[in-house]
């Protein structure tokens, strides 16, 4: 992992954001905190997004699962972690309007005066409305729902600046059923991630057209696609994944799939069935 970046006077604040950090977005995008720039009490993932085409750096289990689950949603169309709240001024002018200390940097040899500390929030997310329009919603991401008292001002602070420029703020607590559900996601979308869409080259309505809606043993799915297709038990595992992580068919998420070893077809539009005669 690259070394971390130094955030900790005004002027490294004034040359992060010269280049081009913490602004922009989708691919552009840069967040302003990195997995390697902070301590962690979570682990910390690089993950490769399917719709950015950059890497999303997120700093514990819990943003993680949050990232799965905001990026499998199409409403959805960019997400931006640790994404800097500026300006300085305004986060200051609020925690001294509801009489809370502001963040400061701490343990900085050699700077005479105390430095603000810039406030982030988890993500911000664009979502494309029904009507075709853009909003955004601001997500804090928590581990659990006691929040100690200083980081509950903090969130206030937080909640009171994108209220006053009229975004949505939501804090997210992990359960274990979207556990479950990112988990899934996760595992699904992995063999996505390295752009070289292997699953293009393979005629997928084939085994599509059978699958109706029901529950079905991986292992039985992996051989389908194996036989179909000429390809080994590893290949055909990665052609269910993609197909999944697709959305080429709608499974149900809400249990441990690969646990159980069992897969859930909600629904699937390429659906065709048998003829009379027995034949797709």
């Amino acid at each position: 992992m690259a070394r971390g970046r130094r955030l900790k006077s005004y002027l490294d604040y004034e040359n992060a954001l010269g280049d081009g950090i913490g602004v922009g977005y989708g691919q552009s995008y840069q967040p302003w905190l990195r997995a390697q720039d902070v301590k962690s009490r979570g682990n910390r993932s690089i993950v490769f997004g399917l719709k950015t085409f950059r890497n999303h750096h997120l700093l514990s289990s819990v943003e993680s699962n949050f990232f799965y689950l905001a990026e499998f949603n199409d409403s959805v169309i960019d997400i931006r972690e640790q994404f800097p709240l500026f300006p300085l001024r305004l986060t200051q002018q609020i925690a001294n309007h509801l009489h809370f200390q502001h963040p400061m940097v701490r343990g900085v040899r050699g700077v005479p005066v105390e430095v603000l500390n810039v406030m982030t929030t988890d993500f911000l997310l664009t979502l494309r409305t029904p009507e075709g329009g853009l909003r955004y919603k601001a997500i804090a991401v928590k581990h659990n729902e006691s929040i100690p008292e200083r980081e509950a001002q903090k969130l206030e602070i937080e909640r009171m600046f994108w209220q006053l420029i009229d975004v949505e703020f939501q804090i997210y607590v992990g359960s274990e059923l979207n556990n479950v559900v990112g988990k899934n996601i996760c595992w699904a979308t992995s063999v996505l991630r390295d752009g070289s869409e292997f699953y293009d080259k393979y005629p997928l309505d084939k085994i599509l057209w059978k699958l109706k809606p029901d529950v079905y043993p991986i292992v039985g799915l992996r051989a389908m696609i194996s036989s179909t297709f000429g390809v080994d038990a590893q290949e055909a595992m990665m052609l269910l994944q993609a197909m999944i992580g697709l959305k080429m068919i709608n499974v149900d998420l809400s249990y441990p799939i690969l646990e159980t070893g069992l897969i859930k077809i909600i629904s699937n539009d390429h659906y065709i069935g048998l003829n009379a005669n027995g034949y797709y």
